[in-house]
């Protein structure tokens, strides 16, 4: 077979992949290749985007192409959730949730959820998921305590406070928050120890 040949098989071959378009299969694939992205990169390009619209389509279109991408489900709920959305958000962090029953940061995403519609029981469910796979989880012990507070649970919520300082005994702004609730118990006859006692 001469080089005249081979290019004329060639072109045979190219010719009998053209699609209905009118492009060859070689020319659809480039062009389609240079558009499509995959999940990593569309949540990549979400991340940069500076509006939650385009945000939440990128997050759609990773979906698409892998329905089961907690991390597009994850950061799809965190942008409804953002925007006012929570319930669904929600919907968002089930889906992640059974895929991922045991990722303590879609619990924590969907505890937020839940405070941001007022639902603090529901909430602190969430942050005991959280602590069932890792008791010494410092940013769940402090979102629950959060929640209590927001129910008007104080002691409840010093519970917590101390827990989590149990386990980070240098984190200021838990020690600041334990420190206004025993301020608050004391003044209202809640707890015999007055909050100076705390101070070093």
């Amino acid at each position: 077979m001469t080089e005249d040949n081979s290019m004329d098989e060639q072109d045979r071959i190219e010719q009998s992949r053209t699609n209905e378009t009118g492009k060859t299969a070689s020319e659809w694939e480039s062009e389609v290749g240079s558009r499509v992205m995959s999940p990593p990169q569309l949540l990549k390009k979400a991340g940069e985007a500076d509006d939650y619209d385009e945000k939440l389509r990128l997050y759609d279109e990773a979906l698409k192409l892998d329905p089961v991408c907690t991390d597009a489900l994850l950061q799809k709920g965190f942008s409804l959730d953002r925007i006012g959305k929570s319930e669904e958000a929600l919907d968002c962090y089930n889906r992640a949730l059974e895929i991922d029953p045991d990722n303590m940061g879609i619990w924590c995403l969907k505890g937020f959820a839940f405070n941001n519609l007022k639902n603090f029981e529901k909430a602190v469910e969430c942050y005991d998921e959280v602590l069932k796979i890792n008791p010494r989880d410092v940013f769940a012990l402090c979102q629950k305590g959060i929640s209590f507070e927001a129910m008007g649970k104080l002691e409840d919520a010093v519970e917590c406070y101390d827990k989590a300082l149990e386990i980070d005994p240098t984190d200021a702004l838990i020690r600041e928050k334990k420190l206004k609730l025993l301020s608050i118990l004391y003044s209202e006859g809640g707890t015999g120890d007055s909050p100076d006692k705390y101070f070093n």
